[in-house]
């Protein structure tokens, strides 16, 4: 390989090491040309071959050396010319272009995959998904379809072949109250039919009323639904002409004056119908002005119940003059009116005039005072009938239970007692102790929100353990006990054999009183108390072992159901209570006993 004279001659390729060294040494080849036999014309060409490439090699050099070799008159030999492999020829244009495109379509299939998973199969496996959901609700709401007419059909099944239907708590709405009732057409058999807390409104009631005349209810409740002025307005129309209805209830509906005017109507009309309840609605002095008419013309109805409304002391009035013309009505139920004493003074009056009895007398929540006390009191010893008396929540004090006192004495039939949150203090507790003492006829006192204290729970509970027969039920929740008063009521547990319910809630009785409650649950004979109410008396887990160690002791007097919720019992306490739970089970052969923590 020779060098090349020159930097800027230029490389051509080669075929051969062989092939260089004769043309360097001047030889012939088939393949080479020899020098002597250029022309200037054979450089303009570009160098194809090697024998060109070397041609054009020496003429450059013989050129650039011809100045300097002129003056000496000497012949310079070609000087060796290495050649480079050079890189290989760049590819033509069409090559090249079909290369680019390649390129192009492979970015752009790239770009477009990657568009692909990005969107379009999101938006696919989407629309798979959804179409698989709806799928499924379909088959499922088919099949919710298929078990709601399944039970509707029940709910008919049951009308048509039971005296007594309790449908309360269903669910039904309208269009299932519009489907069941279908079988209460011309059926006699079922004459009990409670459908309480279903959602029903005026297209439920449309349905009701269409077989209401030839069927054979005599009870219907409709309580706690939709009824409103508009279901109100339906029913009076079929109550006018209705002698087969007895009892009605409408508590909780909605309905206002508008509906009250309309089943005052109906109510004048009707001559069979005995308790109707309006309790809980929204009747204001019209409404209760247009059933005043109808209760002072009625015959037949002997239960009025009007609680939780908006009478008022002259809604009141309006009630007490339709009720001194009323000889029927024996159970009167008006708490939470705001009557007043006024109201209170004249409704008292109105039922003193009367040839009729009373047996019921709810004036709870009615801020009475002291006046009222003594009105009801002159009720009292008017009517010796009276059996269920509520005075809760007003405010007659001690006082008005020493104004009750000879009422309540005289009164031997009285069966249930409600004197609670009347502000009843120790000295109201002892003239309400020699009262009832002996009282046989007495079932339930209900003493709670009173400030007792352990002198006046002690008084009460001296009359409690031997002196009340027939008393199943004692309250004496939120009477400032605390653990003083909790010693009586541990007297009580050991000596009476009646109770069978016990309210004891909010006494701050803590460890201390759950302990003593305790000793007397240890001892207690009876085996009738059920009920025993502890919750909110800031037991901990002491307290809560003491309970749980005497129900193991007195595994058949445990009671079936023991409160103690909204205490401090912590995770030790209720193991121990649930233990005590398991072998009151064991022990007492399956008796079961709940605990509410």
């Amino acid at each position: 390989v020779m060098e090349a004279p020159d930097a800027s001659m230029p490389v051509f390729p080669t075929r051969s090491r062989c092939s260089l060294l004769r043309a360097a040494a001047g030889q012939n080849d088939s393949s080479i040309s020899s020098p002597s036999t250029a022309t200037p014309s054979d450089q303009s060409p570009a160098p194809t071959t090697v024998s060109e490439a070397v041609r054009v090699a020496r003429n450059a050099s013989s050129t650039g050396t011809s100045s300097s070799n002129a003056g000496t008159g000497s012949s310079t030999a070609a000087r060796p010319v290495r050649l480079v492999k050079p890189a290989p020829a760049p590819q033509t244009s069409s090559n090249s272009n079909v290369g680019n495109l390649f390129i192009a379509a492979g970015i752009g299939a790239a770009v477009l995959f990657a568009l692909y998973r990005q969107f379009f199969a999101s938006k696919i496996k989407t629309a798979i998904s959804g179409t698989s959901q709806v799928v499924t609700q379909n088959i499922s709401n088919k099949q919710l379809m298929k078990d709601a007419v399944g039970r509707l059909n029940e709910f008919t099944d049951r009308l048509r072949n039971t005296p007594s239907a309790d449908l309360s708590a269903q669910n039904l709405g309208d269009e299932g109250t519009a489907y069941v009732v279908e079988g209460l057409a011309f059926n006699s058999g079922c004459v009990s039919l409670n459908l309480a807390n279903n959602g029903i409104g005026r297209v439920g009631i449309a349905a009701l009323c269409q077989v209401l005349p030839t069927c054979g209810v005599q009870t219907l409740s409709l309580s706690t639904n939709s009824v409103g002025d508009e279901g109100a307005e339906l029913l009076a129309q079929k109550l006018s002409s209705n002698a087969v209805l007895r009892t009605l209830d409408l508590s909780q509906n909605g309905i206002g004056d508008k509906g009250a005017r309309a089943l005052a109507e109906g109510l004048k009309l009707n001559t069979t119908l005995m308790h109707l309840d309006l309790s809980g609605n929204a009747i204001d002095v019209e409404g209760i002005t247009a059933l005043a008419e109808a209760v002072a013309a009625s015959t037949s109805l002997e239960i009025l119940c009007l609680s939780d409304n908006y009478l008022g002391e002259k809604g009141g009035m309006v009630l007490a003059e339709a009720l001194t013309a009323n000889k029927s009505i024996k159970h009167l139920a008006i708490k939470g009116n705001e009557l007043g004493d006024a109201a209170v003074k004249a409704i008292c009056d109105a039922l003193i005039g009367r040839e009729c009895e009373i047996h019921v007398l709810d004036l709870g929540n009615n801020s009475m005072s002291e006046q009222g006390g003594a009105a009801i009191a002159r009720l009292m010893h008017a009517k010796k009938t009276l059996k269920d008396l509520n005075l809760y929540m007003n405010d007659i004090g001690n006082a008005g239970v020493s104004t009750l006192a000879s009422a309540l004495y005289e009164n031997k039939k009285l069966a249930h007692l409600d004197l609670g949150g009347n502000n009843i203090g120790p000295e109201g507790a002892k003239s309400l102790a020699k009262v009832i003492k002996g009282h046989d006829a007495l079932q339930s006192l209900e003493l709670g929100y009173n400030p007792l204290g352990a002198e006046g729970t002690q008084t009460i509970v001296d009359v409690c353990k031997f002196d009340l027969k027939g008393l199943t039920t004692l309250k004496l929740g939120w009477c400032k006990l605390g653990p003083a008063g909790a010693r009586a009521i541990g007297e009580l547990l050991m000596y009476n054999t009646t109770l069978t319910a016990l309210d004891l809630r909010g006494n701050a009785l803590g460890n201390d009183g759950a302990i003593i409650l305790g000793r007397g649950l240890k001892t207690m004979e009876s085996l009738k108390l059920a009920e025993l109410d502890l919750g909110y008396n800031e037991i901990k887990d002491d307290g809560a072992c003491a309970i749980a160690n005497a129900l193991k002791a007195n595994t058949a007097g445990a009671p079936r159901d023991i409160r103690l919720n909204s205490n401090y019992i912590t995770r030790f306490g209720q193991v121990a209570l649930s233990e005590a739970v398991d072998m009151v089970y064991e022990m007492a052969k399956g008796k079961m006993t709940t605990i509410h923590f």
